[in-house]
């Protein structure tokens, strides 16, 4: 670890700050504890749930922001190193694997919040919302927003089975409810989810630097395309501050519905 390496670290610490407000600061979401019901002790236990899942969701949104933040002041030291040796690129290129561990960490807080949305909505019902059994061990794998958005859908139709919880909400607040749910999935949160699911289950997609991308071709070339033209890529898929700005929405975006789903979910 070279002194410069060690300088623009402890520089990204004491800066980061400069960017913490591109995403707004989260407000306590957790309530205060229930209080356990010994003739509906399950229900207690579902509440209680309910406000763990808040204070894990808060504590993602603090690391996200701040992950974030770290992630922009250091994609600002690495163009500062602009020189033509091969010392000035090295030092760009560690910046620039620290700026995008940071950003992926990111990105993966924010998906876990994702998550965590369908496990509160299904806490907040209680048993039979969704048809789950807790009693297997990959139980939540099966906690999805479709599998969500199908148990909301089934209020008023009583072939289906609806929750009676679900049934007991006022029209007014399951429309409310449902608004939140459906507008989450925008161009941005899209745009997003696209690219981290690019980097967790394919080759990692370049940023910034092409010299850094993977190529992998598709079989189309040997039944019938056209050949690739192997050689290195002359522009990167992505450009940091692309992704930088679409993750400014998207975090303000899951914030918004935080908030409003606090106003429903809550003890």
């Amino acid at each position: 670890m070279t002194p410069l390496y060690t300088i623009n670290l402890i520089r990204t610490a004491a800066e980061r700050h400069d960017h913490l407000p591109d995403f707004p600061d989260v407000p306590p979401l957790s309530m205060v504890s229930s209080t356990l019901d010994l003739t509906n002790p399950m229900e207690a236990i579902h509440l209680n749930n309910v406000n763990e899942i808040w204070m894990e969701i808060h504590n993602l949104m603090l690391g996200a922001r701040l992950n974030f933040a770290t992630a922009r002041i250091l994609k600002q030291l690495e163009d500062e190193h602009q020189g033509p040796t091969d010392f000035d690129l090295n030092v760009r290129l560690d910046i620039h694997l620290e700026k995008m561990e940071r950003f992926h960490l990111a990105t993966y807080e924010m998906a876990r919040i994702e998550d965590l949305i369908v496990r509160l909505v299904y806490e907040y019902f209680g048993d039979q919302f969704k048809e789950v059994d807790p009693s297997q061990d990959d139980w939540e794998k099966r906690l999805t927003w479709d599998r969500m958005k199908e148990a909301l859908n089934k209020r008023g139709k009583l072939e289906k089975d609806s929750h009676p919880k679900l049934e007991a909400m006022s029209e007014e607040t399951y429309q409310q409810l449902m608004a939140i749910i459906r507008s989450y999935r925008s161009a941005d949160v899209v745009g997003l989810t696209r690219y981290r699911d690019k980097r967790t289950h394919r080759v990692t997609p370049s940023v910034d630097h092409p010299e850094l991308a993977v190529d992998v071709f598709s079989a189309s070339a040997s039944s019938g395309g056209p050949l690739p033209l192997f050689g290195q890529r002359n522009e990167p898929e992505y450009q940091f501050l692309e992704l930088y700005q679409q993750a400014k929405a998207v975090y303000r975006q899951l914030l918004s519905v935080l908030l409003r789903l606090n106003e429903i979910i809550h003890v």
